[in-house]
């Protein structure tokens, strides 16, 4: 096989990994996504404020809200910026004739539209609800990961061309 068709199949699998653990995800009952969540917080709160215990309670309460909001949102951003860049290495890979602008549309236009589905998944999910700002930070880490996918190949293919 050759090197370029493996890892036009490993990025492919990669992309189908990365939209089934978002899909997991997506699929947790709002309480089980809000207990993980709050753990994943915890631990996060702990490091970054080790007087947490000390705070008073409204403003414990109060910085416990915004850093689990910021965290979730994050994590929004990273999984869809990990499936833009599998989706980009696999179609930029999968077809080297393929202009490069056609496949960072391509593979942010299939992010995108997966965070829309996404979304659409959780309106059945108990304690869960669809949210077009989810959609849109989905897609700017879609993005994200195109460009850096875009820039990781186009030095390792250069690299490639020059040895």
């Amino acid at each position: 096989m050759k090197h370029r068709t493996f890892w036009a199949r490993f990025f492919l699998v990669a992309s189908i990994l990365t939209a089934a653990l978002i899909f997991w995800f997506s699929a947790q009952q709002g309480e089980d996504s809000q207990v993980m969540s709050d753990g994943i917080t915890m631990q996060v709160a702990r490091m970054l404020k080790p007087d947490l215990q000390q705070m008073p309670e409204a403003a414990r309460v109060s910085y416990l809200e915004l850093l689990s909001l910021i965290i979730r949102k994050n994590a929004h951003f990273c999984e869809f910026m990990l499936l833009g860049f599998n989706l980009m290495a696999w179609l930029r890979l999968r077809d080297e004739k393929r202009p490069w602008r056609a496949c960072r549309l391509t593979a942010w236009a299939i992010a995108t539209l997966y965070a829309g589905t996404d979304e659409l998944h959780q309106m059945f999910i108990s304690q869960r609800a669809a949210a077009l700002l989810d959609v849109g930070i989905d897609s700017a880490g879609s993005l994200t990961g195109v460009l850096i996918a875009t820039l990781a190949l186009g030095f390792a293919l250069r690299k490639r061309h020059e040895a």
